[in-house]
């Protein structure tokens, strides 16, 4: 299974834990039955799952400042979700290039979300970045 389908897989988990209030490890045992394939990349989906979940507000405070003309709480849940699964990567998973995490996550978006979603999503994440890049410059970080 590829690193796209193991996203989608987490994706989807996150979004049934916003509805559940089942414990989360109840949840995944029960998304795992239903899902077998996602055991072949199981780590990644684990670190993205757990890693959003225990990080939530802090991802949410990264890329706050860059919805132009929208709240978090009117966010879609979906969007929602994508950009925080492309602001963990980003700031924690060294072997993922950026550009790859902001692609995946547009493609995300055009599957899972609404008509607007990927363009929308990818100039939150272009911006963050940029913010990124700008903190590393001024301060002389590599």
């Amino acid at each position: 299974m590829s690193r796209i389908e193991t996203r989608e897989h987490a994706l989807e988990l996150l979004f049934q834990i916003g509805f559940r209030n089942d414990p989360i490890s109840e949840q995944i045992n029960l998304f795992r039955e239903t899902n077998p394939d996602i055991i072949e990349d199981e780590a990644f989906f684990l670190d993205i799952v757990y890693g959003v979940i225990n990080s939530r507000d802090e991802l949410d405070e990264k890329f706050v400042p860059f919805l132009k003309r929208w709240k978090l709480e009117r966010l879609p849940m979906t969007d929602r979700i994508i950009l925080e699964i492309a602001v963990y990567e980003i700031l924690t998973v060294e072997d993922i290039p950026t550009s790859v995490s902001i692609n995946e996550a547009v493609k995300l978006a055009k599957k899972f979300g609404t008509e607007s979603s990927s363009s929308y999503i990818n100039g939150v994440l272009s911006n963050f970045v940029k913010s990124l890049k700008d903190i590393a410059t001024r301060y002389n970080v590599a």
